[in-house]
């Protein structure tokens, strides 16, 4: 069963790069057929492609840190080097697909993390994540709308709507999993008994009680922090940095590209739109789903260089992850061998 698992995540995960090389490749051959390379290179502002290139290690260390901060102030005896191998390594397989979770996991055990404290922070990174990405997505469409009067097409408006709605759930779901796991729990219990009357997977014995032996362990998890409020704020202070930092590449694009009449707070918080849509597809680096989300939100700030800017985005958010986090991963196995040897 575990082989045959193995084998679909392997072939979902070449299936999902092999789409993205595909479609990367031909939007570089449209990008060299329909622009003037020279007046491009002309107009082009290095130093700001240069703080584009750099947003990805800063966002990546910024997690580092994040992790080395909760693991200290949990008692774990972490490493700083091991945490930027869950940061640089880890996002690597998340790039991937299905293997990025395990894979951070282990990462986090190799780091000093205890098993319980492990779930403890995954889960909480987790949940911050979806704060954090909830609060930029509600700036945006507030900056857009109500500072800006910018519009929003309203397919994607629905889209953004229903997911920051899903979000607000999630993120109210988690509360009361800190705050009151009891009331929480007897409501999934019930609404899992009533399903379990038209799914029969979710009839067969013991099914419904391994459940919620699950649900009982993130509520614990939750709840074993929640009273911390200095590593909540460095949790969500880090996740803040972490995000803006990545929603801020095509900002650095933008300006790098030469175009001028954007905001820098109005093209950061737009993205953040961007990222949020593009998660609805599941492939590896969000493939499709990634590049239409950005000609939606992006084509009227970058016009006509819109090609050239979703492929300049894409080598730095996608390709470029992929790249640090290979490059990490080789240096700190070749570290690891040179100790090895004295």
């Amino acid at each position: 069963m575990r082989s045959k698992r193995a084998l679909a995540n392997r072939i979902f995960t070449g299936v999902g790069l092999a789409l993205g090389a595909g479609v990367l490749i031909a939007l570089v051959l449209y990008v060299s057929k329909t622009v003037n390379l020279g007046e491009l290179l002309t107009a082009m502002r290095p130093a700001w492609l240069v703080a584009g290139i750099l947003c990805v290690p800063i966002s990546q260390s910024a997690d580092a840190l994040t992790f080395y901060f909760m693991g200290r102030r949990i008692g774990c005896p972490v490493r700083l080097p091991a945490c930027f191998d869950i940061a640089f390594i880890g996002e690597f397989y998340y790039k991937l697909g299905p293997a990025g979770a395990p894979v951070q996991i282990k990462l986090m055990l190799d780091a000093g993390f205890t098993g319980t404290k492990t779930a403890s922070v995954f889960v909480w990174k987790m949940v911050a994540n979806m704060v954090v990405y909830t609060v930029y997505a509600i700036a945006a469409l507030l900056l857009r709308g109500l500072i800006y009067h910018e519009g929003i097409a309203s397919a994607a408006l629905w889209g953004v709507g229903i997911l920051i709605a899903l979000y607000l759930v999630v993120c109210a779901f988690a509360l009361f999993c800190a705050v009151r796991p009891a009331p929480v729990q007897r409501f999934a219990r019930r609404l899992l008994t009533t399903l379990s009357r038209k799914i029969r997977p979710l009839a067969k014995e013991g099914r419904i009680d391994r459940l919620m032996v699950r649900l009982g362990d993130v509520c614990d998890q939750l709840n074993a922090y929640r009273g911390d409020k200095f590593l909540l704020f460095g949790l969500f202070f880090g996740m803040f940095i972490e995000l803006g930092a990545l929603f801020a590449i095509p900002c650095c694009v933008y300006y790098g590209l030469g175009l001028s009449g954007e905001v820098f707070a109005s093209l950061l918080f737009t993205q953040s739109l961007v990222m949020l849509l593009a998660r609805i597809v599941v492939l590896p680096g969000n493939v499709g789903g990634a590049e239409g989300s950005f000609i939606l939100f992006m084509s009227t700030a970058f016009g006509a260089m819109m090609p050239v800017g979703l492929v300049l985005w894409r080598m730095m958010s996608f390709v470029e992850t992929m790249a640090v986090g290979a490059v990490w991963s080789v240096g700190r196995f070749a570290h690891r061998s040179v100790r090895g040897r004295r």
